[in-house]
């Protein structure tokens, strides 16, 4: 049976926006980059038998990014670029690396008894949790869930 948690940190290693940073697993040191994922526990009710033994299932986790913020307004002059605009464009990538990744069905690896059907983020843009203006610099909190739905045929009655 493959451990889907290291699956999953596997397969993020070749996103740009994480493999370059600082990333942790369940636990994050809340500092400029630095990243974690997070396990969701997974809705029993999304388990559903098929006639042949199989269970459709979903495994669901969440990536948390931290990322510096200025207090700066937004500038009315085009050329000059805003730290804020331009770190959420950077989050921005690591769902549009995971959009990629499942439009292309390449998925993680959970083994010979999983068939991955879905993968996709819960929301099209990053969410802001909330800000913490405790230390220098600010940091905001960003987050993305991931949902990949699969069918477990480890208990297949029938190939």
């Amino acid at each position: 049976m493959v451990d889907k948690n290291q699956a999953i940190i596997e397969f993020l290693m070749d996103c740009p926006q994480i493999a370059e940073n600082a990333t942790y697993f369940n636990f994050t040191d809340a500092e400029d980059g630095s990243k974690s994922i997070i396990t969701v526990a997974n809705d029993k009710v999304t388990d559903r038998p098929y006639i042949d033994g199989s269970v459709k299932k979903r495994f669901s986790f969440t990536i948390v990014d931290f990322r510096s913020i200025s207090n700066m307004p937004v500038p009315k002059d085009t050329d000059f670029v805003n730290e804020n605009v331009e770190e959420l464009l950077d989050v921005q990538g690591i769902i549009d690396w995971v959009t990629d990744k499942a439009d292309n069905k390449q998925y993680p690896d959970f083994g010979t008894d999983c068939i991955i059907d879905d993968m996709r983020t819960a929301t099209d843009n990053p969410v802001l949790n909330g800000v913490d203006q405790t230390g220098r610099p600010h940091l905001a909190k960003y987050s993305m869930s991931i949902f990949i739905d699969y069918i477990d045929t480890s208990k297949r009655a029938w190939s």
